[in-house]
């Protein structure tokens, strides 16, 4: 089932990106504004960036998370342009890849929930008066479900199987890189 093979093959990677997220901060309730605006700034990177690859080969494949941050962002006053370079990182050529990156980008949603439900007892986040991506909304954990039924009826070869897992693999790669490499904000 290519479901499970996707997730014991980005297991480790999945683990890795995490260990270095601010999200963390929002579980132990510590994050500052500046440190969530930040996060906000890499998540819509991210999501910017690999959510139009994926939909150029997925059919009915919706773009929702950069949306959603974008209005956190302008809430705060935070404008962003991704990087170029950035954005020559991250290519989608075929429809495995698409599934393979679609796999990451929709499996955050899981993580979001857990995140979303902290975001109240974090002292420096209490003013703001709405929170579009990390919102708790079980609609987003439906669109995951609705992915994880699509991906289960796919039939792969073994070459879309390599692709699919490859592309997953370079998109917690690629959520990293941008983890790391954008800057503080104001």
């Amino acid at each position: 089932m290519m479901l499970t093979k996707l997730k014991n093959a980005t297991e480790e990677l999945h683990r890795e990106i995490e260990k270095d997220n601010l999200a963390g901060l929002i579980i132990s309730n510590e994050i500052n504004l500046e440190d969530y605006k930040l996060l906000l700034l890499q998540n819509y990177i991210a999501y910017a960036i690999t959510e139009p690859a994926i939909a150029k080969y997925l059919d009915n494949y919706k773009i929702q998370k950069s949306p959603r941050i974008l209005k956190d962002l302008d809430q705060l006053g935070v404008t962003c342009t991704p990087n170029p370079k950035l954005r020559e990182m991250f290519r989608i050529i075929n429809r495995a890849e698409a599934l393979g990156a679609a796999y990451v980008v929709e499996g955050s949603a899981l993580g979001g929930m857990m995140i979303s439900k902290q975001i109240a007892n974090c002292p420096a986040l209490a003013a703001i008066p709405n929170h579009h991506f990390f919102n708790g909304d079980r609609e987003n954990v439906k669109s995951w479900n609705a992915f994880s039924k699509f991906l289960k009826k796919q039939e792969f070869t073994a070459l879309e199987e390599i692709q699919a897992i490859d592309k997953a693999k370079d998109t917690f790669v690629f959520f990293g890189e941008v983890y790391r490499t954008t800057e503080n904000v104001s």
